[in-house]
């Protein structure tokens, strides 16, 4: 089994779909710092059930979604797959390949899958037990678990070896089997004490069930007599009820004539009542019309007052609109002035701007021009510049032909004056010789010049013989043609010492010659490209002018731009409050029109207001008028009714005698009415109470009302016996006879449940023991191997030393820490506590390879174990490493060169685009007995370097 390989979408900072494909042997995952290489960790984690959001390096389980970048959005759900190869069948499963799949969203909801078929979590975490892979077991080795194995604490690192042991499982099932053993016994402890509480109830609910049955025989022969009872009643309220019904339809026979007598009566008075009621009628009308003609005096009275606060009012109303009209009128005025203001003012910085405009664009002319000026100097800068490079090429070309006539010149010198024989002892000796010759011959010329001035007087004396003279003047002669012959010869050989080669080579066609000529060639260059760079100076001293002209001119345009900006705002606000005036000035000719028509409108109703009043006490004399005319008509109705009534007063009397007969009789036939209506309710109250006591209708009896029932006192007495015999039993619990099959029922049941849990537990029991004892069994063995392995992988990762483990409490060996001795070489044999870090390291991956010697896990990551490994330590490693890829595989995040050249396959983790991570393959090889590095996704050599 090996992983074959993971997939990433959403997890952490891989945001875009990442699958990385791994390869058996060794594989190293390489990048930089902060790249992502741990979230592949913390993902084969995620996905085999991690739970812990500290060890993902999270502040709760949403952090590990896609959290977005500058450039990105965040993603809403995290999922990552890892693809197992199964083929050598150690997972519980029948596939050769296992993908295993979980997925999280932001809201919350987690999925599992197992060959996307979804599962619990619980599922994933058993279908890896005892395989030495899990989310905590010895498959996955960081800094963090070396700190773990060889912690302080012996029981944190018993992990491992149970592990090896491959008793997680049956830890496991051992907790479950205690935890169901805890709950069969707080189960027995609950039954107990039900079965207490109903055996109480169950023996309560007999004697209740007992008791019922008695009452429900007696209650049978009560209801048996009370039928007899009832139906003596309901006979005795028949028969009352038949005479009464004979005297109610006498009663209604004298209501009905005297009733019809009544009605004669009343119609002759009523005859004569129309007539009164006509004059009640007219006495009505008059009334109310009188009434009406006060409520009208009322009415004027109040509409004339009315009219009178009117006038007062539209004559205040008048005036306040006349003085609101001169008001308006002056402040049109102020307004009116401060517009022509205003108006002179916009146009003054109206004038401003424009000048300002003609300025900007003069400066942005001039600016234009400084700038063509500028770049008309920098293409000459450019041009000189390219002339200095042809220049500095020509010089160098000619330096490279002075070089090369320097050297043949050299050449041709050594060439002559070996031809030559040119010695510079000879020369030296020759010009010894004829400067030595000179030197007599400029004393003794100096000796005859001492005779010359000798001569001159001899001669003048006459005592000297001319002969003497000529004498010696032809013997100095002779001395010095002697002389200037010596000094020839002496020249001669001088001049042989010369080597004549030299005039060749200063001949126009010469070497030398040709040398001064490529001299002057690059003399003339230099001076051109001195020229050009003193010319590139200027032009670039007075770029530098410009440029300081330039950026003033910048400066006072931007000045120009912020007075033009702020004269903008000045004519803006300016337009506006000319605006603003002339929308007052013509919001106030609309209100001084207002006012001036509302005070025409007040004077208009001041006028109106006049005649009002003028017409309302007009209509008040004509009211009174009329009713004094209608107080006189009032009183003769008056005297006219009064009389009618006298006479009509005895007929009603009379009338009111007949009613009162009639309400007697009504009361009668009324009284029968109810008394049969009573003997009704009553009967059927009978049926009614026999229905409700017994639940079932007394009519079904109702044949036996034609036979003799027996005298009603016996039957009452009988009936009142059994009463009181049932009232004597007290309190009956009619349904006690079902509870106490419940109960019953529930009893049984609870002592089959007692029963079971008491098998159960016995069961559960055993089965612990038996457990305990087979986990001891292999955690020993498995812990004797490891132990002896360990001693072996320490002595081998360290070249020499010792190490030990032993069990803290052997007695307990389920229980017991694990503690480590280490003694590296030259060390004592003592706890881990003194070691270095690269030693601690160095002694977990022993104990991690020991265990792998015992039951190796199918694949392990170490992520940076080998950061505190130096160099000798790293080769040790790498050598154990070697013999273990063969039977697991390995994946190692490291920096270390050493372990990435002992690696098969290269993962590489980037970061292209900030924040997100992204991966890339290669596969080591050896091609042309060298070593090169193979792209993984197309096996051709990749020039990339790792």
């Amino acid at each position: 089994m090996f992983l074959k390989s993971l997939e990433l979408y959403g997890f952490k900072s891989f945001a875009d779909k990442t699958r990385l494909e791994f390869a058996d042997g060794t594989t190293s995952l390489l990048g930089p710092n902060g790249c992502g290489k741990s979230n592949i960790v913390d993902a084969i984690k995620w996905v085999l059930g991690e739970q812990s959001t500290k060890t993902l390096r999270a502040g709760k389980m949403e952090d590990v979604i896609f959290n977005g970048t500058e450039s990105r959005k965040p993603l809403n759900v995290a999922e990552v797959t890892l693809l197992v190869d199964n083929a050598s069948g150690i997972l519980p499963t029948e596939h050769s390949e296992v993908e295993i799949k979980r997925r999280l969203y932001r809201s919350g909801e987690s999925e599992f899958f197992i060959n996307r078929s979804q599962v619990r979590l619980k599922d994933i975490r058993e279908l890896f037990f005892d395989t030495g892979v899990g989310k905590s077991a010895y498959s996955i080795l960081e800094q963090g678990k070396i700190d773990q194995i060889l912690s302080h604490k012996p029981e944190d690192r018993r992990y491992i070896f149970e592990e090896a042991a491959g008793i997680t499982r049956y830890k496991l099932r051992s907790i479950e089997a205690a935890r169901k053993l805890e709950r069969t016994e707080e189960n027995i402890e609950q039954v107990e004490t039900l079965l207490g509480e109903i055996k109480r109830q169950y023996d309560s609910r007999k004697a209740q069930a007992s008791k019922a049955a008695r009452y429900r025989e007696l209650e049978q022969q009560q209801a048996s007599i009370e039928v007899d009872v009832q139906l003596s009643t309901v006979k005795s309220f028949l028969l009352l009820r038949d005479s009464r019904n004979d005297q109610l339809q006498k009663a209604r026979l004298a209501y009905d004539e005297l009733k019809e007598q009544i009605s004669i009566d009343t119609e002759q008075v009523e005859s004569e009542q129309s007539e009164l009621r006509r004059h009640a009628e007219t006495r009505v009308a008059i009334q109310t019309r009188i009434q009406r003609l006060e409520e009208q005096l009322i009415a004027k009275r109040d509409q004339l007052e009315l009219l009178q606060q009117r006038y007062q009012d539209f004559l205040r109303s008048k005036d306040e609109a006349d003085a609101r009209a001169g008001q308006i009128l002056e402040r049109i005025d102020r307004d009116e002035f401060e517009l022509e203001s205003q108006r002179d003012y916009k146009q003054q910085i109206t004038q401003t701007i424009e000048d300002l405009g003609e300025k900007i664009t003069q400066h942005v002319l001039q600016m234009g021009e400084t700038q063509e000026l500028i770049k008309e100097h920098d293409v000459e800068i450019g041009g000189r510049e390219s002339e200095i490079l042809v220049e500095d090429s020509k010089q160098q070309e000619l330096g490279a032909k002075l070089q090369e006539i320097t050297d043949l010149i050299v050449v041709e010198l050594d060439r002559k004056l070996s031809e030559s024989g040119y010695s510079i002892q000879a020369r030296r000796s020759s010009e010894q010789a004829f400067l030595e010759r000179l030197e007599r011959m400029r004393n003794s010329l100096a000796e005859r010049v001492e005779f010359g001035k000798t001569i001159g007087p001899l001669l003048k004396n006459k005592t000297t013989d001319p002969t003497d003279i000529v004498k010696e003047w032809n013997r100095f002669l002779q001395e010095i043609s002697r002389s200037i012959e010596a000094l020839a010869e002496l020249f001669s050989s001088y001049r042989n010492t010369i080597p004549s080669f030299i005039d060749e080579l200063l001949a126009p066609e010469g070497i030398i010659t040709q040398k001064h000529g490529i001299d002057g060639e690059l003399a003339a260059s230099r001076s051109r490209s001195i020229a050009h760079r003193e010319a590139i100076k200027t032009l670039r001293e007075e770029n530098h002018g410009l440029a300081e002209l330039l950026e003033q001119y910048r400066e006072r345009l931007t000045q120009l731009k912020v007075s033009l900006g702020e004269h903008q705002a000045r004519v803006a606000s300016s337009k506006s409050l000319i605006e603003s005036l002339e929308k007052n000035i013509t919001e106030q000719r609309y209100l001084h029109s207002d006012a001036e028509r509302d005070a025409q409108v007040a004077a208009q109703r001041v006028e109106e207001a006049i005649e009002q009043m003028s017409l309302v006490r007009e209509d008040q004399v004509r009211i009174e008028e009329e009713k004094d005319s209608l107080d006189g008509q009032l009183v003769e109705i008056v005297e006219v009714i009064e009389r009618e009534n006298e006479r009509l007063s005895g007929e009603r009397q009379k009338i009111n005698q007949r009613y009162t007969e009639l309400n007697e009789l009504r009361g009668s036939i009324d009284k029968y009415t109810f008394h049969i209506e009573s003997l009704e309710e009553q009967i059927q109250g009978v049926y009614r109470n026999f229905f409700d006591t017994y639940g079932k209708s007394l009519k079904e009896f109702d044949a036996r009302l034609e036979e003799d029932l027996g005298d009603l006192g016996q039957l009452r007495e009988q009936l009142a016996s059994l009463k009181k015999q049932i009232q004597g039993m007290g309190y009956i619990n009619h349904m006690a006879e079902e509870e106490f099959a419940e109960i019953k029922e529930r009893y049984d049941f609870l002592n089959q449940q007692m029963t079971d849990l008491m098998k159960a537990k016995n069961d559960l029991t055993r089965v612990i023991e038996e457990i305990k004892k087979r986990s001891e069994e292999l955690f020993l063995d498995s812990y004797h191997k490891i132990r002896i392995n360990f001693q072996e992988m320490f002595h081998r990762m360290f070249g020499g030393g010792r190490a030990e483990l032993r069990l803290m409490d052997p007695e307990n060996v389920l229980e017991s820490g694990i503690d480590i001795l280490a003694q590296p070489p030259g060390k004592k044999l003592d706890r881990l506590a003194p070691l270095s870090g690269g030693e601690k390291s160095l002694t977990a991956v022993a104990l991690l390879f020991a265990t792998y010697k015992v039951k190796p896990s199918p694949f392990c990551i170490l992520d940076e174990i080998d950061a505190a490994l130096d160099d000798r330590n790293i080769g040790y490693f790498l050598s154990v490493l070697e013999d273990f890829a063969s039977s697991s595989q390995f994946i190692i995040i490291t920096h270390n060169k050493h372990t990435v050249m002992g690696s098969r396959t290269l993962l590489g983790v980037t970061m292209q685009e900030r924040g997100v991570s992204k991966a890339i393959s290669y596969r080591m090889g050896w091609e042309a007995d060298e070593e090169v590095i193979y792209d993984a996704q197309v096996d051709t050599p990749s020039n990339n370097t790792v």
